[in-house]
């Protein structure tokens, strides 16, 4: 399993972000880091409740189960390096999305040493200019359902 650094940069806050391609079988999984992420959320996903109710509910009253998972929409905003490989795939994978055929990707967040991983795709990549004497990106990405059991991250060097 390959890993990519995408900066020099290593702010770490025991937060960490990594993004899992797949290069054709379902174990060729390799992961990328995204370093010089400031600030890693975990998505808002909680569920909807569906109404059930109908008349011959008991007492006539309203039912209502636990329901379908919302999709999530995530914005990380990143250090950015244009001609640094991890940067380039995440490029391709919002070109693929604005020509209509996004890749199934994987995103892992690890906040305060709790790792979460989620079906995805990106939505856009964007250079947004500089702040400072960084320059910066804007990362979306459309979060699905949660992988479970937890993919094991490759140790960074």
């Amino acid at each position: 399993m390959g890993v990519e650094v995408s900066s020099q940069v290593d702010i770490s806050y025991q937060e960490e972000l990594w993004i899992w391609r797949n290069s054709g079988t379902p174990a060729a999984w390799s992961a990328t880091q995204i370093l010089g992420v400031e600030t890693v959320a975990m998505p808002e996903r909680t569920p909807d409740a569906v109404d059930v109710t109908h008349q011959q509910s008991p007492g006539r009253t309203r039912e209502e189960i636990p329901g379908l998972m919302s999709s999530a929409d995530m914005s990380q905003e990143l250090q950015f390096w244009p001609d640094h490989a991890s940067q380039i795939a995440l490029m391709a994978l919002a070109d693929l999305t604005e020509a209509g055929t996004p890749e199934s990707i994987r995103v892992t967040m690890v906040v305060g040493g709790i790792q979460r991983t989620y079906r995805a795709h990106v939505q856009a990549f964007i250079p947004t200019g500089t702040v400072g004497d960084k320059r910066m990106a804007s990362c979306s990405i459309k979060i699905f359902n949660r992988i479970s059991p937890e993919p094991e991250l490759p140790e960074t060097p």
